[in-house]
């Protein structure tokens, strides 16, 4: 009999047990984070019946590992997207059109050349020009908006992270004082865990272990530990070295600091980096380029001209300097170096970035940085200590003048030449007389040439060198007579001789080429088109009826189709482009960033889908499933109440008869 009421009592409190799973995953069945449950049961080995039940989570480690793989993979692109998407916006806003800005400034030069003394169509040119810097301007506070909102929100990430830490190691540690319990750890508990860990695996790439006592370590994918048995490691932001408004992660272990800086981090937080220093910064320095570069070529040509007072051109665009960042670890932070585009050279301007090392207090070293990487080997520079020196076809110079007391060496300073206040470019102080439509020297044949060879000029460097009052020096050359042997010689304005150039440089610069040389020295430059015979002549001269004259605003309103922007990338050996295809490049390259992510995100997302697919195969809890488990356990339930009804009855029989 006692078996019988054995065997019935352990039914019944075993089915009694896994009535409450159902009972308990029916009622979790829209629970976040809910994992089913299943009690099991052990027949008695050495007597009959039902030995401890026990109930668990059903779950597969490698659908949960792949999990946590695809949630950080999916918010690293659907972050990256939201943000990138914002840029987009900017860029393609009508609103912010640089390119139709740059259409229209040039097309107001044409206007201006139809009637070059007309104020109200040199006014409209000026306009024009204001509203391209303008437009610049916009689209940098934007941009630059952005970049404050990423460092912001970067800046607040340290303490999620920090409470996701503290979560889960507060959960391993009442998960290991359970499992020392003769119930364990609760599959709620555990659940619990996992949602936290999932919510860490939003923010960061990580990788989890599960240790001997049920406890989980958590470290980043490079191997930083997160969450280890005993302690947990803690998120900082603090200021990049060496631009401080830029925020960055560093990981406290312990009583040790590891910056984190050339961690890809993953997770929303890498996203933000990525958006930060690969799309935001990037594009503004493309804007530096292309603002940049417009107002050099703008300029160089408009002092290559005369305006309508018969005077050389100025500046029409102001193009302000750019001071460098200096790396924590210098001598003395006020010393300071800048950068500052070289006239005429905007053509030769890059995105890049570039590290200025001290190799002893007076001298230095110039590397390239781009796409990340510093080139191993350090830049040719024209020029020495204080400067300016020039850092050869980069397009910039840089001067260390600034700096009260000298440098010292090992000191570094981080320089980027094409990212400034854009709220510091403008047109200067222009009235519409200053744009110089005329071309400040005119050139004639001689009598009796015989071919249509001209001679032009190509540059105004220094009109100080060669012109006085409104006039040509008369030792400044001015005279070109092609000799018996196919040369040029050079004559003053007296006729004296002054030098030759080969015949072989017609269609090159004359007077630098020149031997004896001339340059420096000259102010001007000239070239030969055509090929003319031996005994023709050509002269320079002032060009003093030049209110009608618009040779020279032809030249500013050609610029639109001058390859006068560097390209970041070499294609087939041409690297030079068109304002238009620089702001199409940026514009495309965006777009281009956009639309990838948008295919990056549908993807992960797919591929996230599937992976929660398969925990819910095996963790989810399905209603048919638990209500026939229901039905099937109150049954078993009632078959084994029954059993001890019997075992009773019997029990009481064999009493009965007993007496």
């Amino acid at each position: 009999m006692a078996n019988l009421l054995q065997i019935g009592t352990s039914g019944v409190l075993g089915h009694q047990q896994m009535l409450q799973t159902t009972g308990n995953n029916i009622s979790n069945v829209n629970t976040d984070g809910y994992s089913r449950q299943r009690t099991q049961h052990n027949s008695q080995t050495d007597n009959m019946g039902l030995a401890r039940s026990v109930t668990g989570r059903e779950i597969n480690k490698f659908a949960q590992a792949e999990l946590l793989i695809d949630t950080s993979a999916f918010s690293n692109k659907e972050k990256f997207l939201a943000e990138i998407t914002r840029t987009d916006q900017v860029l393609s806003d009508k609103s912010n059109n640089m390119a139709a800005g740059v259409s229209q400034l040039f097309e107001s030069f044409h206007t201006a050349n139809d009637d070059p003394t007309s104020i109200s169509n040199r006014q409209l040119a000026i306009s024009d020009a204001k509203t391209l810097a303008a437009s610049f301007r916009n689209v940098g506070e934007q941009l630059n908006s952005q970049a404050k909102t990423a460092n912001s929100e970067i800046a607040e990430k340290p303490a999620l992270l920090n409470s996701l830490i503290q979560e889960v190691h507060g959960f391993n540690k009442q998960i290991m004082i359970a499992e020392n319990t003769s119930r364990g750890a609760s599959g709620t508990l555990l659940d619990q865990r996992d949602v936290a860990i999932g919510a860490l695996a939003k923010e960061v790439d990580i990788s989890t272990i599960i240790n001997d006592n049920k406890s989980i370590s958590i470290n980043l994918l490079n191997g930083q530990p997160l969450v280890m048995q005993n302690s947990v490691s803690q998120f900082s932001a603090i200021g990049a070295d060496p631009d401080p408004s830029n925020m960055e992660l560093v990981l406290n272990i312990d009583r040790n600091t590891m910056p984190l800086q050339n961690v890809n981090l993953g997770g929303r937080v890498g996203a933000l980096m990525e958006f930060r220093d690969e799309t935001v910064y990037s594009s503004l320095r493309e804007i530096g380029q292309l603002s940049l570069g417009i107002a050099d070529a703008v300029n160089s040509q408009n002092k290559m001209g005369l305006d309508i007072n018969g005077e050389i051109g100025k500046d029409i665009y102001t193009i302000p300097p750019t001071q460098a960042k200096h790396y924590a670890g210098n001598s003395n932070p006020a010393h300071v170096i800048s950068s500052q585009i070289i006239a005429g050279e905007g053509s030769a301007l890059t995105t890049s970035q570039y590290q200025v090392s001290m190799t002893s207090p007076l001298t230095f070293d110039v590397y390239e940085i781009k796409n990340g990487e510093r080139s191993a080997n350090p830049l040719a520079v024209n020029g020495a200590y204080p400067g300016p020196v020039e850092v050869t076809d980069h397009g910039f110079e840089i001067d260390f003048s600034a700096a009260a007391g000298g440098f010292q060496s090992g000191d570094k300073f981080l320089m980027s030449p094409t990212l400034f206040n854009l709220n510091d470019y403008d047109v200067a102080n222009t009235q519409p007389e200053d744009l110089a439509l005329a071309s400040v020297l005119q050139s004639t044949t001689g009598p009796n040439n015989t071919t249509l060879s001209r001679i032009a000029v190509t540059q105004i460097s220094d009109p100080r060198l060669s012109f006085a009052n409104n006039d040509l020096n008369m030792t400044a050359p001015q005279q070109v007579s092609v000799n018996n042997s196919g040369d040029f010689d050079i004559f003053d304005g007296n006729g004296a001789y002054m030098a030759t150039s080969s015949g072989a440089l017609s269609g090159q610069a004359l007077f630098s080429n020149a031997i004896p040389p001339l340059n420096p020295g000259v102010g001007y430059e000239i070239k030969m088109d055509g090929k003319p015979n031996p005994g023709e002549t050509f002269s320079l001269s002032y060009n003093r009826d030049s209110i009608a004259d618009n040779s020279n605003g032809l030249k500013l309103a050609g610029l639109e189709n001058d390859d006068k922007l560097r390209k970041n990338h070499n294609n087939n050996g041409e690297n030079q482009m068109t304002f238009a295809e620089g702001i199409a490049t940026l514009i495309s390259t965006v777009g281009n960033q956009t639309r990838s992510a948008r295919v990056d995100s549908s993807a992960n997302e797919a591929k996230l889908i599937q992976s929660q697919n398969w925990i819910e195969s095996v963790s989810g809890v399905n209603l048919d499933e638990e209500a026939a488990n229901m039905v099937r356990y109150e049954q078993a339930y009632n078959a084994s109440a029954q059993v001890v009804s019997i075992s009773k009855e019997i029990f009481d029989t064999i009493l009965n008869a007993a007496r």
